[in-house]
């Protein structure tokens, strides 16, 4: 009976998604042919600083990094692969709109202060890049409740998020000049704390994921695109071609590189027969491109990158290894995937860092700094504090409302594609022969 009740739960729910997703496309659409300008998508083929090509090569790095690295990175649970990549595809793309307007909506609101009255938004390849930064917040909390939430649920999740997103980058760490070219503040900070938030509020689920060796393969197939093209996401948004451009991909392919070595070592450090646990090195290997983001173009020399990626990663891994555990133990907070180690913690050490580096090189970096390079040290550390703070709070008061939207079902079944996806054959046959597997162990063990 209750598992007749969780199919109808689940269809009602498919049925407000599908509505949802239509009717917000439909906003979209007529949202856009009021607000954005008459299609100027392109740029000024004489302008090195906006060369069509170099942006494109960039969008495409990050949109590999969305749709393949964040996918597919997710894709451990043994049988909530299909629910990973598929939510991920409609998370971007739905994200990939809403982002341009809510960008654009406070940055011209902030810009009213200079008097520049509201105007039409020229849809560039450069809005569509920053469209794609704000998705990796929401694909970051998706992270934290995967497996835990409802396709209607996770959609509302993902057009409040991106709003929150905005409103702190281009208002709260705007106002305040904060320095994140590679978004650890905007992106890494927010999306895992407002995912925590969310995930707290929702409680711990009825059980955890089925694993296996074949998706774990899958999951470092995420890790190998996500680290190729990390620095397509740190230093995207820079001038083409410039100096702060270059630097910025050579420090994060450096912190990238000594993280992923870290992650080796401190993985086998840390576990009791020595040897390497797969979670860590799917996600601590990339713990240095998530640290390094706000200060990959300062003057932090060779040193300084491969030193932010070690200390990121044994931060990382102690993450998965100890306080993982603990949190869901004693505070009944249940991260999914842990991005709570990768992408929190190591934000705070990115944070932190960059604190650090512009109270250091306050005269060295005055040219990127400008005015503000005396006080960046402290313009830093409250951008950290106020990220923290916003993504808590708005993610409890989401995290509350979701409550009352998603499916109410009596199941013990999560993490099962079959909830939202028509399944192939070979899925059920492999769950059956599962479940008789496990039938057989806790008869033999009861014997």
């Amino acid at each position: 009976m209750g598992e007749t009740t969780a199919v109808w739960a689940n269809a009602a729910d498919l049925k407000k998604t599908a509505i949802l997703l239509a009717a917000v496309q439909a906003v979209l659409i007529i949202l856009f042919g009021i607000f954005t300008g008459k299609g100027n998508q392109f740029v000024d083929p004489l302008d090195a600083s906006k060369d069509a090509f170099a942006a494109y090569s960039m969008f495409s790095g990050v949109a590999v990094m969305m749709f393949v690295g964040f996918g597919y990175l997710m894709t451990f649970a043994k049988h909530y692969g299909v629910s990973a990549v598929g939510f991920t595809m409609v998370i971007t793309a739905i994200g990939l709109q809403w982002a341009v307007l809510t960008e654009a909506f406070f940055g011209q609101w902030m810009e009213l202060a200079d008097d520049i009255a509201w105007h039409a938004v020229d849809v560039t390849i450069y809005n569509l890049l920053d469209g794609l930064y704000a998705v990796s917040a929401v694909l970051i909390t998706f992270g934290a409740l995967i497996g835990k939430v409802s396709p209607f649920q996770l959609m509302i999740i993902t057009l409040i998020e991106l709003a929150i997103h905005s409103l702190n980058y281009k208002v709260i760490l705007g106002g305040l000049y904060v320095a994140d070219m590679g978004g650890t503040y905007i992106d890494h900070m927010l999306g895992a704390y407002f995912g925590l938030a969310v995930a707290w509020v929702l409680g711990k689920p009825k059980g955890e994921p089925a694993t296996g060796h074949i998706p774990d393969v899958f999951s470092l197939i995420g890790t190998t695109f996500l680290w190729l093209y990390w620095p397509s996401f740190v230093a995207g948004a820079a001038e083409a071609g410039s100096v702060q451009q270059q630097v910025a991909i050579v420090n994060t392919f450096l912190a990238l590189s000594s993280s992923t070595i870290t992650a080796f070592f401190t993985s086998s450090f840390m576990n009791e027969k020595s040897q390497f646990r797969p979670v860590d090195i799917q996600n601590a290997t990339l713990a240095g491109g998530v640290a390094v983001g706000c200060i990959a173009n300062l003057s932090i020399k060779p040193i300084g990158a491969i030193s932010i990626g070690i200390i990121a990663s044994v931060v990382s891994t102690w993450g998965f290894n100890s306080l993982q555990p603990y949190l869901e133990e004693k505070w009944s907070l249940h991260d999914t995937c842990g991005v709570h180690n990768l992408h929190g913690l190591t934000s705070i050490v990115g944070g932190l860092a960059s604190v650090v580096v512009c109270a250091v090189n306050k005269d060295t970096d005055a040219l990127i700094f400008g005015e503000h390079a005396s006080e960046q040290w402290w313009r830093q550390l409250v951008g950290m504090l106020a990220t923290l703070s916003l993504a808590v709070i708005t993610g409890l008061a989401t995290g509350y409302l979701v409550q009352h939207v998603g499916p109410e079902q009596d199941s013990t079944v999560e993490f099962e594609d079959s909830e939202w996806w028509e399944v192939a054959d070979d899925y059920t046959g492999a769950k059956k022969e599962e479940k008789v597997a496990t039938e057989e162990v806790e008869l033999t063990n009861s014997a």
